[in-house]
């Protein structure tokens, strides 16, 4: 509680809010999205655990919570679970002692903002953190926030100005040093706009690191390749994924009522767009989707033409709204008339610049210096409708900040900048110092789009300087890059920067584990690179932890199924793949003969007969494959184990962490009395009992190739049952003159 003298200043000050104004509305009802949440510290290297939520797709009300748990293993407890309850992410700030840390990380667009916004807004509604006094919701793009020194610096940028606010505020800030910040919630909005060298040196970064206020909450949302610094700081850390197809195509139907015939269109062509699909996960993408649906534009193909269109109708409509209608829509940025086409361009450049200098706010003076054209033009104040203008107040007055609608829209304008202004030896020294920079990843994904990669001054920079434009060894470094590369030569028509690529390609295994949130145009470039490359005969394709879902893997299919080239081993562990991927997964194991197949922490691969064609096949070369933590159901387990009864392929088999009960004791001793290929089979921590185990052992006495078998703990006379009855086995392959010893991992349960 506050001191008594704080409080009674506080209830003097109340008549200012009203149910009206406090908790701050919503204007559109939230939207739950797919969250992972993780607990425990995690490793940089380790994968992270996670499973697809099962829900109704109702983004109106929450879905019944369904969680997925596991451990990594027993040194390191972690805990993951998929959810789309607020709730759920926020249980340990109201019930541990111990001061924590949420990290929530998102790519742009998903939803951080709107997340945090929605916590303060249930919390003001007093349904939940109600043991906290104060929760302050800091947008740290701010300038105010970026200075201050003082916890009553940011208490004042709630104030308004207010007379009295300064010994409120000073108050305040008293009793929270003397409690060292305890029932005080911070939300800091945006680590990622924040610059680099306050994170730091600035009282937020101070707050942060603990150095002050030691007990206080924080939750801390960020773009992931800027938070990594804070990842071992978090004592949560979620992953906010976005809409699921199911939710996407109700938010169509939500937004469309009474429009049949537009969200029978919306549905048919996101079917057959796979990649706009795929970037329509991301909220503000479908919002411009949409948009672009509604002003009557031919819909886009790829996301460098999504924007487009809504920059330049965002452009249209601005100017018409302020009374300069243009005759014509434009279809190009270079088509506007003067003096909006000169705006545009040092708005642009203001873009670009920006960037180089990771900065994503701009204050009026700047403006002012940067775009003197769009000072002069009211109707272009807030750049035609691309910038979103802030107020922001202090005891001195109150000042104006600006920033892009969204990050890719400035990353549009700043890859626009670059082809119409520069000059060929800048835009090469702007090549040179920033390509790799993952803060303009996205701009020159863009600029390649949008030239299909035939720049001159590109060219000579891949080529490392070599005016005979080859490709420099240092791009095979990043598989990713390379492969997007490929594939805008390709569109390009330019076969001889293709075949300087192929030659440099020599790698024959491809390894993108942990990149994480892979777009659908990243999948399309990877399996447009093997099914075009000459090379087809593959070691390794590494989709490990890429939080792939089905519509991503469909994307992998349309291109790997009925191909002629050949992989090894196959990983897609940790993704969010669901029983709807097991004809997909099936086709591509046939298909390019695969190995060696890792599916395991997805939910619920093979309900259906896929699994069983996938290993009795006869063209099928699986011999190894791993499914741990797959939530099998019964159908699941039944078809996974009649299968293994009728392979003479399969070799290793892992159903670790499953669902597997007493129930398919019998279905398991079956296929272990006939199969005569599998080797090596894990079974640890199913829900299945001693007896069950005891009867399964039984039945191997008749099976001479088993050579390894792990199943869960037991007790004592359980263990030293199943010690016997592999003794017994093993004397009895030795007296038939069998060399293999069958091995049964089994510990003791305490």
């Amino acid at each position: 509680m506050l001191t008594s003298r704080v409080a009674a200043i506080n209830a003097q000050a109340r008549f200012r809010v009203d149910k009206d104004t406090w908790p701050p509305g919503q204007s559109l009802n939230f939207t739950p999205l797919l969250l992972v949440h993780h607990e425990g510290q995690q490793r940089m290297d380790q994968a992270i655990e996670v499973a697809k939520l099962v829900h109704k797709g109702d983004v109106t009300s929450l879905a019944t919570k369904q969680s997925v748990h596991a451990k990594l293993n027993s040194h390191a407890p972690h805990v993951s679970k998929v959810t789309k309850e607020v709730m759920d992410i926020l249980a340990p700030l109201e019930g541990w002692e111990e001061p924590q840390f949420v990290m929530i990380e998102g790519a742009p667009g998903i939803g951080k903002s709107v997340l945090l916004r929605e916590i303060a807004y249930r919390w003001g509604k007093q349904q939940l953190l109600q043991t906290f006094t104060l929760l302050l919701l800091i947008c740290l793009r701010d300038p105010i926030v970026q200075q201050a020194t003082s916890i009553s610096d940011l208490l004042l940028s709630f104030c308004k100005g207010d007379r009295r606010a300064k010994e409120i505020a000073a108050m305040c800030s008293d009793y929270l040093f003397e409690n060292n910040g305890k029932h005080l919630l911070f939300l800091f909005d945006g680590f990622d706009e924040f610059p680099e060298h306050l994170r730091e040196n600035s009282l937020i970064g101070e707050i942060i690191n603990r150095n002050i206020l030691p007990l206080c909450g924080l939750i801390v949302s960020s773009r992931p390749h800027v938070s990594v610094s804070l990842r071992k700081q978090a004592t949560i850390k979620v992953d906010i994924l976005g809409f699921t197809e199911e939710e996407q195509h109700h938010y169509i139907k939500q937004s469309l009522q009474g429009q049949p015939q537009s969200i029978e269109k919306l549905t048919h062509y996101l079917q057959d767009h796979l990649t706009i699909s795929n970037l329509c996960l991301v909220p503000f993408n479908i919002v411009i989707l949409l948009f672009l649906h509604e002003m009557g534009i031919p819909l886009p193909s790829d996301s460098s033409n999504l924007y487009h269109h809504f920059i330049c109708l965002t452009i249209c409509r601005h100017l018409a709204k302020s009374g300069h209608p243009l005759k014509n829509n434009i279809k190009q940025l270079t088509d506007l008339p003067e003096p909006y086409s000169k705006i545009l361009k040092q708005l642009s450049k203001l873009a670009l610049q920006a960037l180089n200098n990771n900065q994503l706010v701009f204050t009026y003076e700047e403006m002012q210096t940067a775009c003197l054209n769009i000072i002069a033009t009211p109707e272009a104040i807030n750049g035609f409708g691309l910038l979103q203008a802030v107020q922001h107040f202090s005891l001195t007055g109150k000042t104006m900040t600006f920033n892009f609608l969204h990050l890719t829209i400035q990353e549009y304008l700043a890859a626009n900048y670059i082809i119409t202004e520069l000059q060929p030896d800048k835009e090469l020294r702007l090549l040179h110092e920033q390509f790799w920079s993952d803060l303009h990843a996205n701009m020159f994904l863009i600029y390649i789009t949008l030239t299909k990669g035939q720049r001159y001054s590109f060219k000579k920079f891949l080529s490392g300087g070599d005016d005979k434009i080859t490709i420099s060894s240092k791009f095979l470094d990043d598989q990713l890059k390379c492969f997007r590369l490929y594939r805008c030569f390709k569109e390009a028509g330019d076969d001889s920067v293709c075949k300087s690529i192929e030659k440099a390609a020599i790698f024959n295994k491809i390894d993108l584990q942990g990149t994480s949130h892979l777009s659908a145009t990243d999948l399309e470039c990877v399996a447009f690179f093997l099914t075009s490359f000459s090379h087809k005969e593959w070691v390794e394709l590494s989709f490990y932890g890429c939080y792939i879902q089905d519509s991503g893997l469909h994307i992998i299919h349309k291109y790997l199924n009925g191909s002629d080239i050949t992989i090894t081993k196959l990983w897609l562990n940790y993704n969010f793949l669901t029983s709807s991927s097991s004809s997909f997964i099936s086709d591509i194991v046939l298909s390019c003969k695969v190995k060696v197949l890792g599916i395991s922490h997805n939910h619920t691969i093979g309900e259906s007969e896929e699994l069983y064609t996938m290993l009795t096949h006869p063209s099928s070369m699986l011999t190894t494959l791993y499914m741990n933590n797959t939530s099998l159901s019964s159908i699941a387990a039944r078809t996974l184990f009649t299968a293994v009864k009728d392979s003479n392929k399969l070799k290793e088999l892992d159903i670790r962490h499953n669902s597997i009960t007493n129930d398919m004791a019998e279905c398991i001793t079956t296929a272990l009395t006939t199969n005569k290929s599998l080797v090596k089979l894990w079974m640890t921590d199913n829900p299945i009992s001693e007896e069950a185990i005891v009867t399964i052992l039984q039945a191997l006495r008749g099976n001479n190739t088993l050579q390894w078998l792990a199943v869960p703990s037991y007790l004592t006379a359980i263990y030293y049952r199943i010690r016997s009855i592999e003794q017994e086995i093993n004397a009895k392959r030795l007296s038939q003159g069998i060399q293999e010893n069958l091995t049964v991992y089994c510990c003791i349960h305490f």
